[in-house]
């Protein structure tokens, strides 16, 4: 992989979104925020991330749309997902799930669990 890895955080929220975005690229690593879902399926089917963190509750599409379009469009390359959200029903999980998600972690996000995760996606 050239360079530093790049991630596409995908939350409606600005202040959780500065936060991920401040945090991982403390880390090193190179991030893009999308302000909803429809950002986040524009800049996520560019090719040029290999990691997305998705909200999944945002406005246009919710995660679990932009997970599935994510997945029918990166079918060779999967694209690495994290899905963020204070909902931890079984049904989210399961669309979750469903969909493909490669990791799943609930609001408010523990930073050294986010960063565990990214890094073990990032080496796999």
């Amino acid at each position: 992989m050239s360079g530093l890895a790049r991630i596409l955080v995908a939350d409606d929220d600005p202040a959780s979104a500065e936060l991920l975005k401040y945090f991982l690229e403390s880390n090193g690593f190179t991030v893009e925020v999308a302000p909803d879902g429809n950002r986040a399926l524009e800049m996520g089917t560019s090719g040029d991330f290999q990691l997305v963190i998705l909200d999944m509750h945002m406005p246009m599409y919710d995660g679990v749309e932009v997970l599935e379009f994510l997945r029918k469009r990166h079918v060779l390359h999967p694209i690495k997902t994290i899905a963020v959200t204070g909902d931890v029903s079984d049904e989210v999980r399961g669309d979750l799930e469903a969909g493909g998600v490669d990791s799943f972690l609930t609001k408010p996000v523990d930073l050294q669990l986010l960063r565990d995760e990214v890094n073990r996606l990032m080496a796999g």
